[in-house]
């Protein structure tokens, strides 16, 4: 989506001036020819006023629903980031129990997959490309456990658990990976498309005698369902556009607590 392209600052207000200009295009092309067919009395203004109000309804509440749904792929692709990430973390303070070098190894190559995902696998996110550059990181993380040597019981348990929740990392990346092309159905965004064409057009065939209200009041409702609309979009792809799951959690690791270990 060409969106995703802009910063929140930039995209919001084009799309609100495309969405309202479209909904005021429309009032006007109908204006004229509501006036010439509208029959005298309020026949017409009673039958508008269900359809609207019945519209109304099922549109708002179609909205919400969809808003709902996307924001709620939106937190579900920021919880698996953040187990990702503390995932992460745990296996670094497990390493400190093991003995050296692969301590030391297995660190350094926690610190590097670290740098991976951020560096590689983003970048590639943001475009819905799946990322595969970290997967060599993961190997060799892999690797610095199996050759861990336990000299003793206690050092069994400790490979053990790292073993454990290196699975648990392993996990937790495959599923942030595959939530990349997470997205709502292409049907929704046609329901959506012209549920706000047809309440463009409700507007515009209410009669209103003064212009400007009736330009004032199509373009306020135009500015609301503008506002959904985007927000709808923003969270409709998690790892795209101005409204996005970035990689702070990892960048808080490499920020603290692996840069606070000696």
């Amino acid at each position: 989506m060409w969106l995703y392209d802009f910063p929140m600052s930039v995209g919001l207000p084009l799309f609100i001036v495309f969405v309202v200009g479209v909904s005021c295009g429309i009032l006007l092309i109908l204006r004229k020819w509501v006036f010439r067919v509208a029959p005298q009395g309020e026949e017409w203004d009673r039958v508008l006023s269900y359809a609207v109000g019945a519209y109304g309804v099922f549109y708002g509440v179609t909205l919400a629903l969809i808003a709902a749904a996307a924001y709620g792929n939106f937190t579900e692709v920021d919880g698996v980031v953040l187990e990702e990430s503390s995932s992460l973390a745990s296996l670094y303070r497990t390493a400190t129990l093991l003995p050296e070098p692969q301590q030391s190894e297995l660190q350094e190559q926690i610190v590097q997959y670290t740098r991976a995902v951020i560096d590689n696998d983003w970048p590639l996110q943001r475009h819905l490309q799946l990322p595969a550059e970290s997967d060599e990181n993961i190997s060799r993380i892999q690797q610095s456990i199996d050759a861990v040597e336990p000299q003793s019981a206690v050092e069994v348990v400790y490979v053990q658990e790292a073993l454990e929740q290196f699975r648990e990392l392993v996990h937790d990346r495959r599923d942030r990976i595959a939530l990349t092309h997470l997205s709502l159905p292409g049907v929704l965004w046609i329901v959506l498309s012209v549920g706000a064409v047809l309440n463009a057009v409700l507007i515009g065939l209410i009669e209103v005698r003064n212009l400007r209200i009736h330009l004032l009041m199509s373009g306020m409702l135009a500015l609301f369902v503008a506002l959904l609309l985007y927000a709808i979009a923003g969270f409709d792809h998690a790892y795209a556009g101005p409204i996005a799951v970035t990689p702070e959690y990892f960048q808080d690791l490499l920020d603290g607590l692996f840069k606070n270990e000696p």
